[in-house]
């Protein structure tokens, strides 16, 4: 039995933070000690305390155990040093280049549906082709969100596609094989708590998950053994099957990062690109896609 429930790197403090990235990237200190150019006695008195470390530490040891930024500037204020990474809003003037190409990234990926999300699975941005799918298969239902009923500051709630997936009030009842989509996406939130378990957000979002789904995690945050005995091979890739009345679909997808991002929120960014299973998929797609131009030419006009 597997337990999903965060680890307990949300310690505040310099040394137990390197211990805590050091055991997560399976690091000796020996080990450490010799891809940071250093002695594994200084490594040893950095995790107990007896000795402080300089930012160029800091940051050079960060790098070596491939920490995130936003842990990184995390690290650094443990270790009493100001951040060194920026945490721009994508709409922001500095981020503008970036912004103009996941636009593109998701027009081009038309009549498919795209998704932009934060780390938290909270939606960003989406293509029209997503935003119709998403409406189909809702069909006037709330997504799910973080903030509960209304947004902050009164403003429209920010949906939140991980607790929708797994919401039985939202695009549960319409996913075919929600249980084997389920486990898999479980295990991408814990993956997830593993770095962000320190940020209540991260916590909100399992715990909803196994409020709703106590028959996949039981108490204590245990991950409950699969139930349906299949020995068959896999597939190639797990396709989401949905269907929602006349809409069905069998979609896969593929995740799109920056490359070599040096801010918090372009490292944290995940473009979602959904394709076609079968040929029923991109018929369906392909006719929808071709249907929404006239449909926006036809309202025009009526204006």
């Amino acid at each position: 039995m597997e337990t999903l429930t965060p680890a307990s790197e949300a310690t505040l403090d310099f040394p137990g933070l390197l211990r805590y990235w050091r055991g997560k990237r399976g690091y000796s200190q020996l080990a450490l000690s010799l891809a940071a150019g250093v002695s594994q006695r200084h490594i040893s008195f950095l995790e107990s305390g007896r000795a402080r470390p300089s930012r160029e530490m800091v940051l050079a040891l960060a790098e070596r155990l491939g920490v995130p930024l936003r842990q990184r500037n995390r690290m650094l204020l443990a270790g009493g040093f100001a951040p060194a990474y920026s945490e721009h809003a994508l709409a922001s003037p500095p981020l503008q280049m970036v912004q103009q190409a996941i636009a593109l990234i998701l027009s081009k990926q038309e009549p498919y549906p795209a998704v932009v999300l934060d780390r938290f699975w909270n939606l960003v941005d989406a293509n029209q082709a997503y935003r119709r799918m998403l409406d189909t298969l809702l069909d006037g239902r709330a997504p799910a969100s973080l903030e509960g009923e209304g947004g902050q500051g009164g403003g429209p709630r920010q949906v939140n596609l991980m607790l929708s997936v797994f919401d039985p009030q939202g695009l549960w009842p319409v996913i075919e094989n929600a249980r084997q989509v389920g486990r898999y996406l479980l295990r991408r939130v814990w993956q997830e708590l593993q770095v962000q378990a320190h940020d209540q957000a991260a916590r909100a979002i399992f715990h909803r998950i196994a409020a709703w789904h106590p028959d996949m995690v039981g108490p204590g945050g245990v991950l409950l053994p699969e139930d349906d005995g299949a020995e068959s091979a896999p597939p190639p890739v797990l396709p989401v099957v949905l269907h929602a009345g006349a809409f069905r679909a069998s979609l896969f997808s593929t995740l799109t990062t920056l490359g070599i991002p040096q801010d918090i929120t372009l490292q944290e960014l995940r473009i979602e690109s959904f394709f076609p299973a079968d040929e029923p998929t991109r018929a369906l797609f392909e006719t929808l896609g071709a249907a929404q131009p006239a449909a926006l030419r036809s309202g025009s006009a009526g204006r």
